[in-house]
């Protein structure tokens, strides 16, 4: 099959081919964190030079570890919830929808800017259970939409490698904005922490590319002062799970220093308090 060539407008944009990289490398393990089949197709497809990537241990089993992650929060929304909604906000060429499965009730959204969409269409077609959104997360059109949509229906947003790359007011906003609409919901995303912001330190698969870290988080609960419609259900560390596939210094003896582990990454998520669904819109 003929490779496609893509030229990215954005250089933020073409960090989505990273954690499709890594997943696809690990689809191929013999025990795998996640078996991602269609990561594998996706690579195989497009011309691109992977190598850049490959000396990059730990973005390897950081993106392996998140995507596996937020699917785990994903799938326990699905099992409590009756009219689950599930939107991947900064999809890129994320395959959760393929990995979780259609099961006749959940509706999966993917957002993403529009060149970014334009690659998805042409590379993963639109399901009726699957719909995609060409908009920006810091526009409030599509949260309207969705709510006149989906009357009742109870939310999950998964934020995956997106948010560091905006502006701490940008992601105020952004979260004000979805708090103040999907009461009874959750929100899961990834942080960077100050250490990273405050010395210019990037992830070992970013250190030769332009896209710069712009907010960190190293405390969770700070979200909750900001937004006080936010309970923190979790922050977690990257380095507790799959210990035995992370260098030894960092999985058996850095990673269980949780608040040192918080200044460079974590993993939230958050309930939004208030009714169930959209009731109160």
């Amino acid at each position: 099959m003929e490779k496609r060539k893509y030229e990215f407008k954005s250089i933020v944009a073409e960090t989505l081919l990273i954690p499709l990289y890594m997943r696809a490398k690990e689809s191929r393990r013999a025990n795998p964190i996640l078996k991602d089949g269609m990561a594998e197709r996706l690579i195989s497809e497009i011309d691109y030079d992977y190598s850049r990537f490959d000396n990059s241990p730990k973005s390897e089993t950081g993106c392996l570890v998140r995507g596996w992650y937020f699917d785990r929060a994903v799938r326990n929304f699905i099992a409590i919830h009756p009219h689950p909604v599930v939107v991947n906000v900064g999809c890129g060429l994320d395959t959760r929808y393929q990995r979780i499965g259609s099961d006749g009730r959940t509706v999966f959204y993917e957002l993403d800017l529009p060149e970014v969409m334009d690659l998805r269409r042409n590379m993963i077609p639109e399901a009726k259970d699957d719909i995609y959104i060409s908009d920006s997360l810091l526009e409030t059109g599509w949260m309207d939409a969705l709510l006149v949509r989906h009357p009742g229906s109870d939310f999950i947003f998964v934020v995956e490698g997106v948010l560091m790359y905006f502006h701490e007011d940008e992601v105020k906003s952004f979260l004000r904005n979805i708090a103040s609409r999907f009461s009874g919901g959750e929100i899961w995303f990834d942080v960077c922490g100050t250490m990273m912001t405050r010395h210019g330190v990037k992830p070992d698969s970013l250190r030769n590319h332009e896209a710069q870290i712009r907010s960190g988080i190293d405390d969770g609960r700070i979200v909750q002062e900001w937004i006080p419609e936010l309970e923190m259900i979790c922050q977690d560390n990257y380095m507790a799970f799959f210990r035995n596939r992370w260098q030894f210094l960092f999985g058996h003896v850095l990673g269980r220093i949780k608040r040192l582990c918080f200044k460079f990454s974590s993993l939230l998520g958050y309930r939004i308090k208030g009714g169930r669904g959209n009731e109160e819109n």
